[in-house]
């Protein structure tokens, strides 16, 4: 099965090194160690955007003290060790808080992952998305949900601990589980616009998993509730993490039973029936496709060339 955008391949989390109290200091002292650094989750690219140049910066434990940014004073977090060696990300929001400024102190540009990771290679999107996966979750659980206090980090960023000596709760990295489903009969596939696509785009369904169904429940909830149809049992092909902010995104493909479609105006603007030779044709009549990156591309590449 080919390798999603997003998916570490061949990398090890290093689970016993996290829970290391000094796993900063011995990764510090490996010459191989490469750091990337971040602002509220989106990584440093060595260029604005603007330049239409898109490399990110990748620093060795030696450049760190002649930084103009305290990066000891950042939130870090331990990404694991692939064949280059270990990888760090810092998050130096909490030392310098206006983007502007950290751009003027480190030169090049902080990136939006949604437009900028699309340039990247397959690796370097892989870590830069896992790095920005945890930043956003620590992000949002400064506090724990059960009694109030502060959360300190813990374990290399994978951990968040109460610090509550009474409530003492430990919290673990969310990942909200959703599907996505490519609805075919016969030789058409189902294509549809959500309000929050990219201009002029379509795209296969999707949605959340809500608690107490399966994977192929929510498919099945999610298609009648958009489009009205019902269809047969659904069957899985491929999954890809997605750090916007937090999912991953399980696909599926299932052959629609019923065929007139009755739309969630709320969710969907418009909806239609393809022939599988047409796909390919939509960017002609101003009808993009998903963005090749996505898993989403990936379904109906595939279910095209009858692979799926």
């Amino acid at each position: 099965m080919t390798r999603q955008f997003f998916e570490a391949a061949d990398l090890d989390r290093d689970a016993s090194l996290r829970k290391s109290e000094n796993w900063q200091q011995l990764l510090l002292a490996e010459e191989s160690l490469r750091i990337l650094i971040c602002h509220a989750g989106d990584p440093l690219f060595a260029w604005p955007e603007d330049m239409d140049a898109h490399e990110l910066v990748v620093l060795g434990a030696p450049a760190v003290p002649h930084l103009d940014v305290d990066l000891y004073g950042g939130e870090w977090i331990y990404l694991g060790r692939d064949v280059g060696g270990p990888v760090i990300a810092v998050d130096i929001a909490p030392v310098v808080s206006d983007r502007e400024e950290a751009v003027r102190k480190l030169g090049g540009g902080f990136g939006d992952m949604r437009t900028r990771m699309a340039c990247l290679s397959v690796d370097e999107a892989a870590l830069a998305a896992q790095a920005r996966a945890i930043f956003h979750w620590h992000q949002g659980h400064k506090f724990c949900g059960a009694c109030g206090y502060p959360n300190a980090v813990v374990e290399a960023g994978y951990r968040l601990q109460c610090t509550n000596p009474v409530c003492g709760k430990p919290h673990f990295p969310r990942t909200d589980p959703a599907v996505i489903m490519l609805i075919h009969h016969q030789d058409h596939v189902l294509l549809a616009r959500s309000p929050q696509f990219l201009p002029g785009m379509v795209s296969v369904l999707a949605g959340f998993v809500e608690p107490g169904e399966s994977l192929e429940q929510a498919v099945a909830r999610e298609v009648f509730e958009e489009v009205g149809i019902k269809i047969k049992r659904p069957e899985y092909v491929a999954s890809q993490p997605w750090p916007f902010p937090g999912s991953l995104m399980l696909g599926f493909v299932a052959e629609a039973e019923t065929t007139d479609l009755v739309l969630d105006d709320e969710e969907i603007e418009f909806a239609m029936w393809v022939h599988r030779d047409d796909v390919q044709n939509l960017p002609e009549k101003d009808i993009n496709l998903p963005r090749p990156i996505s898993i989403a591309r990936f379904l109906l590449e595939n279910w095209c060339a009858g692979r799926i």
